[in-house]
């Protein structure tokens, strides 16, 4: 039986509209940056479960926080202490700190990884504030520590994800 061209046609673009549609491209990470990215995830985890000791193994001995924000047009540069983050991701606090973030880059050369993510703040169901988060690593007989960890913090101009991003469980 011989099918008419423009049946064969329409059966042919009937069926392509039944496929499903392609997967978006997402990029394919080495089992090295999966591990350097879990770290960053584990911390956001531990801050969220209020676990200093599980966040206080994640950080290399005297590991360094910066935090740079704008405050009247002005660059701010505030070195703060791991101690102190750690006292305060383990003290009692009405809400759960929820740091959602996405738009991960890893870069990694030998012993030294690097994380670059953006990232959204809030204290449960209030939003607090964004911007990126930058974590250099170092690998340890331990694993993968960081080291230093440098954050932006803004209220406005918060451009939040579409897609999929990280949420502690």
């Amino acid at each position: 039986m011989k099918m008419h061209p423009l049946a064969a046609l329409l059966l042919f673009f009937t069926l392509l509209q039944c496929s499903p549609p392609p997967k978006p491209d997402v990029p394919t990470l080495t089992t090295t940056e999966t591990a350097i990215r879990q770290v960053v995830l584990d911390l956001f985890q531990a801050m969220y479960d209020g676990d200093s000791s599980r966040a206080h193994d994640l950080f290399q001995t005297d590991a360094k926080l910066y935090t740079i924000y704008l405050r009247n047009d002005s660059t701010q540069f505030h070195r703060g202490e791991v101690s102190q983050f750690l006292t305060a991701i383990g003290t009692a606090h009405e809400f759960k700190w929820i740091e959602k973030s996405w738009n991960y880059k890893i870069s990694v050369d030998g012993g030294l990884g690097q994380v670059w993510c953006d990232y959204a703040f809030f204290a449960g169901d209030s939003f607090s504030h964004c911007g990126v988060d930058a974590f250099q690593l170092v690998h340890t007989t331990e694993g993968w520590r960081i080291f230093s960890l440098a954050d932006t913090r803004r209220k406005e101009a918060c451009i939040f994800p579409t897609g999929a991003y990280f949420e502690p469980k």
